[in-house]
């Protein structure tokens, strides 16, 4: 250390500009680093979509998803597979384990599904997870939906998929062109011609060929048969049987119009009641900030080169919004922090170089911790740069120069005292920076949600602890040597009133140490407990994103007509809130089976304006219950749940379920599962701070069911095809092909005049034409009967399970769903069925339980270094006392606050732990040092307390005002880190407090002299 010091004083002006290039060379990649607003902590999730049209969810789930989930099964890293059956549709998804990436997920998925045999014309398709949603827009500058709707499907989507990090494109509302064939009844019987008949001709009428190539002269020619459909024209006549010598053409049987797939979702935007919108989706391994910028170039091109004259993209929501917020918000509150820190430097020290000096620690460490980041290809997110403690940083550099004015005042300003002082507080300080290391075990141990969440976090803060190492040694000391040289250190007469009062009351506390010792345990052991039992417990604090995602289930039986008119409804009552900034609505399912749901779901996007422009007094929460309140008077029996648009595709992601937290009832009759279910929805009810329960029903919708009689039908000369098509063809129209236009591709219906299907009598009376020109009604050749089924089948891990979602709405999460298990406990569950409790509640139980694990071993670590040092048991067990006044604290001061105790608190334990243990060993090896040259214990303690206040106190108060402003903010993105916060503010300023007082008294009280090696001394 002291050849090292030298070497370093020496060549100090060398070390400074070493220094000054690469904090000016960090900058460059910093440039490069991409910055995320909030880590996903989602696995990798991979979604296989199916759609089986007219299909019940029965037989969805018989046909498609048993055969899919069977040849996904055994796939490497895969944890769990969720699936959907409902009508006309399968989604699957599966969840692996965080050591597979997303694209060897999804390669894997695809190998699988290549090898998977399904009915005819039934392909899986995989998508992207919603997680990655960044952009929302609208299609404007035309009231022609279907022009809209063209648009975005063929020419934006396909643009916005060049954009860099961009997977999908996802479009929802307006019509989707179709080119359709209207039977005429009367004049398919007035020409003998059957639907069969029709079908397959316009499926051979749309072809092209290819022949040989052949040589002409000197030319070589290629041969090319066209025969596809182009226009109206050509399907209109199109040849479909010869009758009587005459040629029957469409035209002869149909009504050929331009006209639109029947629709399964709409969407509006505020007073727009359709537009056509358009989802942007990133890739998993996207870099965000990078990707937007390229997003938004692209629809910038759209807008100005791509699109007609008048027509635009016009994004309404977009994740930029957030990061820039969020960013705004971490700026900040990190000069702030930075600020505070300077200013206590400068009254500690009471020398403007020090602390200028000290200062520049924090960002020289900070700029080339971000820059290592872009080099290893990290992304920085902006919660592990708000939770780095800024004081905890500046505390190594504030031992060195606190410990060279006082050295210098004894051995003079000279590379003695340079050598001295390095020579006094380097392996101590090597020392702290190990045990801080070694107390963030817990965090690079988890595993799931919250590795993710907070690994970045240790990892940013590792490394800002080691270049500040780096720095203390190098920059630090040549600082010191060039700049500090003959300076001197100011004492304040306010921090020279609080030494003395503080020492006057810790001599007259010594007198009655025994008394005050007992008094205190019994105090923190009862505070301790109470704060135990009191504080609740959380996952993660719900990270406030600035807007409202409403979702409102009706009843399953509900039209999309009726639903859209309730929506708009929904809609009026939300855009009166003056808190409100717009309302995105939308009803139903896009058409490509993305969102597995129905009609009856509708879901509302309610970005809200700046809270600083709100003018009635209320909080988000209390707007939130307003709309509770007044959505469940307008639909008393629909389903409400009020989230977040992140937090509600992240829930859903998470759990399979869409719903902050659920409980999975397993079991195979589905009648038998409803009936649990409403008992256990009618349980947990009345569980206080329980909200937003819902039953996802699966049982409860209407089905028309059309069974051929075949032996009717055989007598008749029909196959089972003859009367299925027809029966398509008139309940929403049959897809025979496809028109093709340049790159646009349109499907060829067939219809019947929608009358037939709108009463049930219509619906028997559907005419069949037979072989022999005559007619005969349907309910000639089928049976016709109305009933109930399955409106979705939910499994898990092949099993079938039925969810119920609910929320808490207090931050005590833990101790509420503990209550509403205690209570369905009480229920009576059959044979054969049981219930798991999913979501985040499963996501903090799992996280505490390795917590349970990983922080034990932290503290066997840390006692083992410090007795590596100390070579005394009873030393050790002191210093440990130490972190048992900052947990008190930190307690304290979330009990206060009301905050609960969540992984994100936990953190924040965590990275105080050191910073304890070292003020700690600061007052106990200069005790032992002073009783080993010889003073009695009286003589020593005073010692002690009149020395090391100042560093103590300096370390404890500095430590706390790095992240004092976060944990004062408040607003959007400010949630996550601000337990953290309170807990590194509580915790230093109530542990310190505590240890300045009582350590001393535990010295008194032990009265022994252990040796200890002499470089502890700080």
């Amino acid at each position: 250390m002291k050849k090292w010091v030298i070497f370093v004083s020496e060549h100090s002006l060398l070390f400074l500009l070493l220094v000054s290039f690469s904090t000016l060379g960090s900058f460059f990649f910093i440039k490069s680093l991409n910055i995320e607003a909030f880590p996903d902590p989602a696995p990798p999730i991979v979604e296989i979509v199916t759609l089986y049209e007219g299909k019940s969810a029965e037989e969805v789930e018989k046909l498609i998803t048993i055969p899919v989930e069977i040849s996904l099964a055994g796939m490497r890293g895969l944890e769990r597979v969720n699936s959907i059956s409902l009508y006309g549709l399968s989604d699957i998804k599966c969840k692996f384990s965080y050591d597979v990436s997303y694209r060897e997920a999804k390669q894997e998925v695809l190998n699988r599904l290549a090898g998977l045999s399904l009915p005819n014309g039934v392909a899986p398709s995989v998508i992207p997870n919603p997680i990655g949603e960044v952009m929302r827009y609208t299609v404007t500058g035309s009231e022609n939906l279907m022009e809209l709707r063209t648009l975005q499907d063929w020419v934006i989507s396909k643009q916005l998929k060049t954009a860099e990090g961009v997977e999908d494109v996802v479009s929802f509302g307006g019509y989707i062109k179709a080119y359709v064939v209207k039977i005429i009844p009367e004049n398919l019987i007035k020409y003998g011609i059957s639907l069969s008949e029709v079908i397959d001709s316009l499926e051979k009428a749309n072809l092209n060929v290819g022949g040989r190539a052949f040589e002409m002269g000197d030319q070589y020619y290629m041969v090319k048969g066209i025969g596809r459909i182009q226009s109206l024209d050509d399907i209109e006549n199109s040849l479909i049987a010869y009758k009587n010598g005459k040629p029957v053409l469409v035209k002869n049987i149909a009504e050929v119009t331009i006209g639109n797939i029947p629709q399964t979702g709409i969407g509006g935007l505020n007073n727009r009641n359709e537009t056509v919108t358009g989802t942007v989706i990133l890739r998993k391994d996207a870099k965000g900030i990078p990707s937007i910028k390229s997003i938004h170039e692209k629809v910038k091109e759209i807008n100005e080169r791509v699109l007609p004259k008048g027509i635009k993209v016009a994004p309404f929501y977009e994740r930029w919004d957030l990061i820039t917020t969020v960013m705004k918000k971490v700026i900040e509150t990190a000069l702030s922090g930075v600020g505070l820190v300077a200013i206590a430097l400068f009254l500690f020290l009471g020398n403007i170089r020090a602390a200028i000096i000290t200062t520049m620690v924090i960002p020289i460490s900070l700029s080339i911790t971000l820059a290592l980041m872009s080099i290893k290809g990290e992304s920085a997110n902006l919660l592990s740069i708000s939770a780095i403690d800024f004081g905890i940083i500046a505390d190594i550099p504030l031992l060195l120069v606190e410990d060279y004015f006082r050295t210098s005042k004894k051995a003079g300003a000279d590379l003695n005292a340079m050598v001295k002082v390095a020579e006094d507080i380097g392996k101590p300080i090597l020392f702290s920076v190990l045990i801080i290391f070694v107390a963030f075990i817990p965090i690079f141990t988890m595993k799931g949600a919250e590795s993710q969440i907070f690994s970045p976090v240790a990892k940013t803060y590792v490394y800002a602890l080691l270049f500040t190492l780096i720095l203390t040694f190098t920059y630090l000391l040549a600082s010191t040597y060039v700049f500090l040289k003959g300076q001197h250190e100011r004492e304040f007469r306010f921090i020279e009133m609080i030494k003395e009062g503080y020492i006057k009351l810790v001599s007259f506390l010594l007198k009655k140490y025994r008394l005050v010792l007992l008094i205190t345990s019994i105090i923190i052991g009862i505070g301790l407990i109470i704060d135990l039992r009191t504080i609740g417990t959380q996952f993660l604090p719900k990270m406030d994103e600035g807007n409202m995602y409403i979702r409102i289930i009706y009843p399953y039986s509900i039209s999309l007509s009726k639903a859209y008119e309730n929506t708009k409804k929904v809609r009026d009552l939300l855009i009166k809130y003056p808190e409100v900034r717009a309302v995105n609505f939308r009803v139903g399912r896009p058409e490509d089976g993305s969102d597995p749901s129905g009609p009856y779901n509708s879901e509302y996007f309610v970005p809200l304006k700046p809270y600083h422009e709100w003018k009635r007094k209320i909080t988000k929460e209390e707007l939130e219950d307003i709309a509770r309140v007044e959505l469940n008077q307008l639909f008393p029996n629909a389903n409400i749940n009020i989230s977040q648009y992140i937090q509600d595709n992240l829930e859903e992601a998470m759990s399979g379920v869409k719903g902050e937290n659920s409980i999975k009832i397993f079991g195979e009759d589905l009648q038998e599962l409803d009936k649990i279910a409403k008992n256990v929805k009618g349980t947990i009810e009345h569980v206080p701070d329980i909200k937003d329960v819902g039953i996802f029903r699966e049982l409860g919708q209407p089905n028309l069911l059309i069974e051929v009689d075949r032996e009717n039908a055989s007598v008749l000369g029909l196959t089972v095809e003859d009367v299925l098509d027809t029966v398509s063809a008139v309940m929403g129209g049959k897809n025979v092909s496809e028109i093709i236009q340049g790159e646009k591709r349109f499907a060829l219906l067939v219809s019947f005049p929608s009358e037939y299907r709108k009463q049930p009598e219509k619906i028997a009376n559907i005419p069949i034409i037979l072989p022999n020109n005559g007619i005969v009604p349907l309910s000639r050749v089928a049976k016709i009967k109305y009933d109930t089924g399955a409106t979705f089948i939910y499994r898990e891990n092949f099993k079938r399970y039925l969810p119920i979602k609910f929320s808490v709405a207090s931050k005590n999460l833990g101790g509420t769903v503990l209550q509403a298990q205690k209570e369905v406990e009480k229920l009576d569950i059959p044979e054969g069925y049981y219930m798991i409790w999913s979501g985040m509640f499963n996501e903090m139980k799992e996280a505490f339980k390795r917590f349970y694990v990983s922080i034990p071993l932290a503290i066997f670590l840390i006692l083992t270094v410090l007795f590596m040092y100390y070579k005394s048991v009873r030393n050790v067990l002191i210093t440990m006392i130490a972190p048992t006044f900052t947990v008190a604290g930190g307690l304290t001061s979330l009990l206060i606050t009301g905050e609960s105790l969540s992984i994100s608190s936990i953190v924040g334990f965590v990275s105080i732990i050191g910073v304890s243990v070292l003020n700690a060993s600061i007052l106990i090896s200069h005790y032992i040092r002073l009783a080993d040259e010889g003073m009695d214990v009286d003589e020593a303690t005073h010692a002690t307390i009149q020395d090391k206040f100042r560093p103590v106190f300096m370390s404890g108060f500095v430590a706390s005002l790095g992240l004092l402003p976060a944990s004062l903010a408040h607003g959007v993105g400010s949630q996550v880190q601000k337990p953290l916060a309170i807990v590194v503010v509580g915790g230093m300023l109530i542990g310190t407090a505590l240890q300045l007082f009582i350590i001393p008294l535990l010295l008194r009280f032990i009265s022994v002299k252990p040796k200890i090696v002499k470089q502890m001394e700080l």
